[in-house]
């Protein structure tokens, strides 16, 4: 029986090959890999822009003659199918066998240089890939590739000398190609951190920079690290950080099928992201979003600036206040090819198969994690009190319109009634209509507060005008004792009214004294000096010594004698007798365990946290969002002491944040957090 069998021309190069790997960083990606593949301990990419150069080396293991024969010349062969670990015990990343055609997409020629380091055989091999497009009728195993051992043997490895590039590569390409390639390395602790990538382009700056993935602790405030491993497939556990450190953390059952993954993503607000561009010269905005890594690399193109793959900018213009957006947040998710063999890669080497479990880690990312950064990220802006009055108003419309039903079923037979309830209705409605203008007046003057608050020119005007009313009440006083000397009064009464006297007149000059002071405070210049923060914290509950025992609170400050910062010395003393002072409100109306404040601070590896905790009765969970708030009040202050503490943490290159309870355990947290050296 005779038999057929296929045969190729030339322009399978092209099919499998340039427009298959279809951009100039992908290429260089495919090739990156191939050198983790062959256990090299680094891979160089090398651009000589005068000579229209781009190298590729890489001290792997290297193609004998006879690898280069039976493998990395025959078209579609994945010699890596079915291995899943080199031979150092690294992850395969390369696979289909398309890598090698790379090299046609970055430039006509291509010089491969091999040694596998034994024998000191090196192999050199020159192509011309303008030979296979010329000659497109002629089949593929027509096309003779000389080689040639040299006679100079060279040390394990592979070179990649390509010439003449298909790509212009200006200085602005260059950095565009080390960011890349650093987000091209995995974020997460490397097992593998035997492997370098290494840039040199002489003619813009680069002489052999070695790269490294991005580091963005020191500059997010907030992120959260979430895991599912395959050691408990049948748990998520995450961790919330506030500048370096943990506030919140859990365990819970997993509901997912898409086996072990492990995450890290960074919240930026506007402090962050200028932070962020000062560093890199770049926007958050345009860095990209959230990257998946499969193993140690990047699969791109996930998270890549114009690639919002988890719908986050749709998700966020549903709730612009409450939710994040690709603006707000860059964050990597960690795969694995061994454990996650449902992510299958696409047939363009392009991102990933759309399928379910593509489709389960969207939906993760959507319900566990963002609501848990969000949680955080706009405490300070929810609007409860408002969300609540808006419930209110509709339960209110909904029971009218009930009313007015019951009114028209009631009109035939008990006309009066009807009219009774009518009106009933129509009160409600009034009185809601007037409520509700009320509370917008005055949510309206909180706002009007709110943005004019922490400004100095208020503060002074408010201490002005109290200053006005102690004059006041002291020239009432002088004039009441005036009007008192014309009569004769019995000599206990007399004594008894003019020490009164005598008592509102002291007062008010200490308040006067106090209030000039304040108003002197507000306008002087601030000045910044170094401070030893263990001694500082300890004068100023020295201060308050007295008081706490009386009160019978007990106070410890933890953390190291050797702390030292920059601050306004006045500032800090009015941060910490604010916080002193709230802590004995909330301690007082504890009777049934031992009253403590504990002020605990550590140094992470860019920030100084400093945490005041007490264990009185905290903060009710509808006020949260609101203590930081201008005359936001729960007692009978002014609800000025935590938004004065806010704005001069702020004034000293800080944050104050309230740190959410764990187990219901009672009082309150406050978390400060000050850049090192201020």
């Amino acid at each position: 029986m005779p038999f057929l069998h296929f045969e190729s021309s030339t322009n399978i190069k092209d099919l499998v090959g340039r427009r298959l790997v279809t951009n100039k960083i992908s290429a260089i990606f495919e090739l990156v890999k191939n050198s983790f593949d062959a256990d090299a301990e680094s891979v160089t990419i090398s651009l000589d822009i005068d000579n229209d150069t781009l190298t590729i080396s890489d001290n792997g293991k290297g193609m004998s003659l006879s690898d280069i024969k039976t493998k990395w010349m025959v078209i579609g062969t994945d010699n890596k199918k079915g291995v899943n670990y080199t031979e150092k015990g690294r992850p395969i990343n390369g696979e289909k066998g398309i890598g090698r055609f790379s090299v046609d997409r970055l430039g006509r020629y291509l010089t491969l240089i091999s040694s596998t380091g034994k024998n000191g055989e090196t192999i050199k091999m020159e192509f011309d890939w303008q030979r296979f497009e010329d000659q497109k009728d002629t089949n593929l195993n027509q096309i003779e590739i000389e080689y040639v051992f040299l006679k100079t043997p060279r040390d394990k490895g592979v070179d990649l000398i390509i010439s003449g590039l298909r790509d212009i590569w200006s200085k602005p390409e260059i950095e565009s190609l080390e960011r890349k390639l650093r987000g091209l390395l995995s974020p997460f602790p490397k097992t593998y951190n035997d492997f370098k990538i290494i840039l040199d382009c002489k003619k813009f700056g680069y002489v052999s920079k070695e790269l490294e993935p991005y580091n963005l602790k020191d500059i997010s405030s907030l992120w959260i690290d979430m895991k599912i491993t395959k050691e408990d497939s049948t748990s998520i556990s995450y961790s919330l950080y506030r500048n370096g450190v943990v506030i919140e953390e859990k365990t819970y059952p997993n509901p997912y099928n898409f086996g072990p993954v492990k995450l890290i993503v960074y919240s930026f607000n506007e402090n962050d992201k200028r932070s962020f561009y000062y560093k890199f010269n770049e926007h958050v905005k345009n860095f990209g979003n959230i990257r998946i890594y499969r193993d140690y690399f990047q699969i791109y193109p996930y998270g890549e600036n114009d690639n919002d793959w988890l719908g986050i900018d749709i998700r966020k213009a549903q709730g612009v206040f409450r939710n994040l957006g690709v603006r707000d947040l860059i964050g990597y998710i960690q795969i694995y090819r061994e454990h996650n063999p449902d992510f299958i890669d696409a047939t363009n080497r392009q991102g990933l198969e759309e399928n379910q479990a593509l489709e389960d880690l969207r939906t993760f990312f959507r319900k566990e994690v963002l609501p848990k950064l969000e949680e955080y990220f706009f405490l300070k802006k929810f609007k409860t009190e408002e969300k609540e009055h808006v419930r209110n108003r509709e339960d209110i419309t909904k029971a009218t319109k009930s009313l007015n039903a019951i009114a028209k079923d009631l009109k035939r037979t008990l006309p009066e009634k009807a009219q009774q309830v009518l009106e009933l209705t129509k009160i409600i409605q009034e009185n809601n209509q007037k409520q509700d203008k009320i509370i917008r007046n005055q949510q309206q003057l909180v706002e009007v507060y709110k943005r004019i608050a922490s400004k100095e020119t208020l503060l002074h005007g408010i201490i002005h005008q109290v200053l006005i009313r102690l004059q006041n009440v002291e020239a009432a006083v002088w004039n009441q004792r005036d009007d008192v000397s014309k009569f004769e009064l019995p000599s206990d009464l007399h004594d008894l009214l003019e020490e009164s006297q005598d008592f509102i007149l002291s007062t008010t000059k200490e308040i006067n004294d106090y209030l000039l002071s304040a108003r002197n405070y507000i306008l002087r210049k601030r000045e910044k000096i170094t401070i030893n923060l263990y001694d500082q914290l300890q004068k100023v509950f020295n201060a308050h010594k007295h008081s706490l025992e009386n009160e019978k609170i007990n106070y410890t400050i933890i953390g190291s004698q050797s702390i030292n910062m920059k601050f306004d010395l006045n500032d800090f003393k009015v941060i910490f007798e604010n916080l002193i002072s709230n802590s004995k409100k909330s301690l007082a109306k504890v009777h049934d365990r031992p009253r403590e404040i504990e002020v605990k601070f550590e140094v992470t590896a860019y920030k100084l946290n400093i945490f005041f905790k007490d264990n009185g009765v905290g903060i009710e969970k509808n006020a949260i969002s609101h203590i930081f708030t201008p005359f936001y009040t729960t007692t009978d202050g002014y609800g000025m002491g935590l938004a004065i503490v806010d704005e001069l943490v702020k004034t000293n290159n800080g944050e104050i944040n309230l740190i959410k309870p764990v187990d219901n355990e009672p009082g309150a947290t406050f978390q400060l957090s000050f850049n090192l050296g201020g």
